[in-house]
């Protein structure tokens, strides 16, 4: 039985989150409805919650 870590640590109250595991980190910035996010291998991602429980989200690739 495989165990997973995943730490949640909070810079700027709901704005700024820092997240920590097993494969590296990333980094949140924004709310509940859209945030920015930057891991450690250098992707970038966009995510957006839309009305009807839609999620717009787009990520883009290390170059």
């Amino acid at each position: 039985m495989p165990f997973h870590y995943h730490k949640r640590i909070t810079l700027i109250p709901k704005i700024l989150h820092l997240h920590v595991g097993p494969h590296g980190w990333s980094l949140r910035l924004g709310g509940r409805r859209a945030h920015l996010t930057r891991d450690s291998h250098g992707r970038n991602g966009v995510a957006v919650r839309l009305p009807g429980g839609f999620v717009w989200r787009r990520r883009s690739r290390r170059r």
